[in-house]
């Protein structure tokens, strides 16, 4: 069996869906299945199965370019589902419709889709994302963090993660309560309109640090110094910044989304709010109950570790590859 898990051609190596496709080879492959990542190209041929991650930008492609749908597994991964998804449902599900292994992140995404398609019901799986736990983990001890209070953001800077906002929000914190709060924003630039937003924000604030893209194997130190790791998205599917961030023992606040609420039970493994008085309240608590807050912390990677685990995803995916391949083959063919 040859499987192409295939990202977005705009995708970097730090985006969301090429980590989580990499992380999924390297499942796959401990389980003898040969798999590569591409990123889309029109006309992919040669493989058993199309993983498509992301359901627009790759999935509908894969169709118009003439790949056979009864091959391609589509997994929706958070802005096709919460926002192209929303915005024009009806085109979507005519040109996924005869793609019958469709797979999401969470029970509440399956809701979403098959509120519009409930004749996808029985096509669509509900598979947790994981996070490499053996890479993300905590420091040996908590003075690995910063003595000035340390806000991290980390993601691909564009409209939906609105790290502009999150400068705002960092600033109004620091004005409310009086810390030194320092603020880095990690990851690579993907729309140069927030680029530039981004940078207007910052301008003449010293406690804002622009760092950029960095090496995945990198963040971790990045996690294991914040105080807190802030999350300003409008839309996700399940972070895996945020993952990487609880399995490396972090502090997460993030906004309200459904993404975040899969993850973040509030105030026990981490807090949403839904707007600047709720950041300022979650933010207070940090840093006045430091004891408490190490509790959420450990909390945090304990829920990692107990429902996110690599081998539990690779092995669900397998599953599902197994079937579309029996389903497709003739007896005696190689799987």
């Amino acid at each position: 069996m040859r499987v192409a898990l295939i990202v977005p051609p705009d995708t970097p190596v730090t985006g969301g869906n090429f980590v989580s496709a990499e992380r999924l080879k390297t499942g796959l492959v401990s389980l003898g299945i040969e798999t590569r990542v591409e990123k889309f190209y029109p006309r992919m041929r040669g493989f058993d199965v199309y993983h498509a991650w992301n359901a627009v930008q790759v999935g509908m492609r894969l169709i118009e370019h003439g790949t056979d749908p009864q091959k391609i597994v589509v997994t929706w991964t958070g802005t096709d589902l919460w926002g192209d998804w929303i915005r024009n449902s009806a085109a979507i599900r005519h040109a996924l419709d005869l793609v019958r292994h469709q797979v999401v992140f969470t029970p509440n995404a399956k809701k979403r889709l098959v509120s519009d398609a409930p004749e996808w019901d029985s096509i669509v799986d509900v598979i947790g994302p994981s996070v490499d736990e053996s890479l993300f983990y905590p420091a040996d001890s908590p003075g690995m963090r910063d003595k000035t209070p340390l806000v991290v953001i980390a993601g691909g800077i564009r409209p939906v993660k609105r790290s502009a906002w999150a400068i705002d929000l960092v600033e109004e914190a620091r004005q409310l309560l009086g810390y030194d709060f320092q603020l880095a924003v990690l990851g690579p630039v993907r729309d140069f309109q927030e680029w530039d937003r981004v940078l207007l924000a910052a301008k003449g604030k010293g406690w804002v640090h622009i760092i950029g893209e960095k090496p995945k194997e990198s963040m971790r130190e990045w996690y294991q110094r914040a105080t807190i790791v802030l999350n300003s998205s409008r839309i996700e599917g399940v972070s895996n910044a945020l993952m990487e961030a609880m399995s490396s023992q972090a502090l997460v606040v993030a906004t309200n989304i459904h993404g975040n609420r899969y993850l973040i039970e509030q105030g026990r493994t981490g807090f949403l709010f839904d707007d600047t008085e709720g950041l300022i309240k979650a933010f207070r608590f940090v840093m006045e109950n430091p004891d408490q807050a190490d509790m959420m912390r450990y909390n945090a990677r304990k829920r990692i570790l107990s429902r996110h685990l690599p081998s539990h995803e690779a092995q669900a995916y397998a599953a599902i590859y197994r079937q579309m391949t029996w389903s497709l083959c003739s007896r005696g063919c190689e799987l």
